[in-house]
């Protein structure tokens, strides 16, 4: 009798043993699952963010390029673009705001869009466009963007290993990535490291693709 209760004791041990390490195990692979997902979400918002910044940036420099260029001789459709351009989007900016449509939008995406729907109004005027063409087809303006993108990932903790940035479709896109550490179940489960990369594009440039000059897709390490 004394044998199988030291037996029954020995099995209930070793149950009980099993039992926590399945525990254990199942805790770990569910602790590694959301923090995949929560690397995941933070790589997306990453590349979200670089590529507003690309976006945000090009506006940046399409309204420097207006606001400096100077031509006493310019008429016509162009005197009155370069004349009147800063009145007509902040006058959209402000119907923008007054709208429902746009309640949930931030202050710089209410920016960009007023700049963009004013800007591409005026692009319709065959002068204006060929004259944008020619003032932004600049290797220091893309070189700036490409500056102020890998400075927007790292600044948000992502890694500049494989990420791009790409123009298509009028649009800038990047891919980007955040490191991925697993947590450990020494004996059972080990530790590995992996980037897990997110990929978004901003808003649509009407006219991107026609002046930008450089390779569409670039190795942003």
């Amino acid at each position: 009798m004394k044998n199988i209760l030291k037996n029954e004791r020995g099995n209930i041990a070793i149950f009980v043993l099993g039992l926590l390490t399945i525990n254990m195990v199942l805790f770990v692979f569910v602790l590694n699952l959301g923090s995949v997902f929560a690397t995941k979400e933070k790589s997306s918002t990453i590349a979200q963010q670089a590529s507003m910044v690309a976006t945000s940036v090009y506006y940046e420099e399409v309204q420097r390029v207006i606001e400096e260029y100077e031509d006493e001789t310019l008429e016509g459709a162009l005197q009155a673009f370069f004349e009147d351009f800063d009145e007509k989007v902040s006058d959209r900016k402000q119907s923008l705001r007054n709208s429902g449509q746009y309640s949930g939008w931030s202050v710089k995406e209410i920016e960009i869009e007023a700049f963009d729907q004013v800007l591409n109004e005026e692009l319709h005027e065959p002068l204006v466009r060929n004259k944008l063409r020619d003032l932004l087809s600049s290797e220091a303006v893309e070189n700036k963007v490409i500056q102020r993108v890998r400075h927007a990932i790292t600044s948000n903790g992502g890694l500049l290993e494989d990420a791009q940035l790409k123009v298509d479709q009028n649009k800038f896109h990047v891919k980007a990535s955040n490191e991925f550490k697993s947590t450990t179940l020494e004996g059972v489960i080990d530790s590995f490291k992996e980037n897990v990369f997110q990929s978004s594009s901003g808003p649509k440039i009407d006219f991107l693709e026609e002046v930008w000059t450089g390779s569409t897709t670039i190795d942003l390490e």
